[in-house]
């Protein structure tokens, strides 16, 4: 009796077998983006139209693409079935509508570096002799010299038919498509590739990523729109072109800084609580969600530093730019308050000292920042000591300073 596979083995088969199949759709998408990106103004682009994908331009005529993952074998072989289906579908597809030969482009996008004699004879081909020439070397490799073409016979049934059709019709018709043809390889990666043209745009690298995941989704969710309503997926260039535009100048400001922070947990803000900073707020006799939201801050504003030092968002320099002005701004307001609130207690004093220093709209870089961003390098300052808000604080938590 045979053994059954364990779930886990099942699972790993299922997902090996399918893999190539989801990178081939999840491909058209961000090919279809890409397009989009590079098309002409007035262009539209469309996903299983008129082909895997196509473009149509005023400018530069119609440009039907094939796209192929390509996850191990090459899907542009000398007799890879793959290449030889694309030219038939191509002939049928020509056959049967009114195309202008002339003006259409015939793509076949690999998603990473491939090649293959006869595929790049066919894509050297820029005229109707060459490409002559090319489909008679194809024929000579595949079938055999003439007349007797004694390879034809042994040719894989899985291929026999597309290529006898492709060799064995009208060689004018054929050679249309060849000399119209190229074949465009991806580096391997296809969001990777989406990212290197983003890059040549006037926006800063660090986003780059972030404007790529926006642009694809937008482009997904108006196929996803179009498909459900049982409309041909037809979009134009120049509506992503708007919204792609308009991203870039939001994420991309010289005005504002982006928070990557996530807020803390409940469970992670209490792990902090006998940390400086808060006691510094037990001082003032602070309630314990004002702690919290204090906590939240300090660690939020921790966490921005350091992906904006990561990105390159900000110079490093610049936070202890910061810091020298917050404290200055801490020494001015503390002599002001205890001037003019001496009669307060003490720990009345601190908080509206605490409470006036909160406020503070200190840019960074020149740059707005997150509301919880200057409270918490605030609480940062306290945390270190080199603020605080009781105007004992020093005494009463006994600091000592070097002479």
């Amino acid at each position: 009796m045979t053994k059954p596979q364990s779930s886990r083995a099942r699972r790993k088969k299922r997902n090996t077998d399918a893999s190539g199949q989801a990178l081939g759709y999840a491909l058209q998408y961000t090919r279809l983006t890409h397009m989009l990106l590079e098309a002409a103004p007035e262009a539209f682009c469309s996903l299983e139209c008129l082909d895997d994908i196509a473009e149509e331009s005023p400018r530069d005529g119609l440009r039907l693409v094939q796209s192929k993952s390509a996850l191990t074998a090459n899907p542009v072989a000398d007799r890879a079935k793959s290449l030889w289906k694309t030219f038939s579908n191509w002939l049928d597809l020509l056959s049967s509508a009114d195309y202008q030969t002339e003006h259409t482009i015939f793509e076949i996008y690999v998603s990473r570096p491939v090649d293959g004699p006869i595929v790049r004879a066919f894509h050297d081909a820029t005229t109707i002799d060459a490409a002559s020439a090319a489909i008679a070397a194809a024929r000579l490799a595949l079938w055999g010299p003439a007349p007797d073409f004694a390879l034809r016979e042994s040719l894989s049934p899985e291929i026999a038919t597309y290529v006898n059709r492709v060799l064995a019709l009208d060689e004018s018709r054929v050679s249309l498509i060849i000399r119209n043809f190229r074949l465009v390889c991806g580096s391997g990666s296809p969001s990777a590739d989406l990212e290197d043209l983003i890059r040549t745009h006037p926006v800063r690298p660090s986003k780059v990523r972030d404007i790529a995941d926006y642009i694809c989704g937008v482009v997904k969710r108006r196929v996803d729109e179009l498909l459900e309503k049982a409309l041909p997926a037809v979009i134009s260039r120049d509506e992503i072109h708007t919204i792609y535009s308009s991203f870039c100048r939001k994420v991309d400001s010289d005005t504002v800084l982006t928070s990557f922070a996530k807020h803390p947990t409940r469970d992670e803000a209490m792990r902090n609580l006998p940390e400086m900073f808060v006691r510094q707020l037990d001082l003032i006799g602070l309630d314990f969600e004002d702690k919290l939201e204090a906590i939240n801050d300090f660690l939020m504003a921790c966490a921005d530093r350091t992906e904006w030092a990561i990105r390159g968002d900000v110079d490093e320099s610049s936070f202890d730019d910061l810091n020298d002005k917050l404290r200055r701004t801490w020494k001015n307001r503390r002599s002001t308050l205890s001037i003019l609130h001496q009669a307060l207690p003490l720990d009345r004093q601190g908080e509206l000292l605490y409470r006036n220093c909160l406020e503070e709209k200190a840019p960074l870089q020149a740059k707005d920042t997150p509301a919880h961003f200057i409270p918490g390098c605030l609480h940062r300052l306290a945390d270190d000591l080199f603020i605080g808000w009781h105007p004992s604080y020093e005494s009463l938590l006994k600091v000592k300073r070097a002479a």
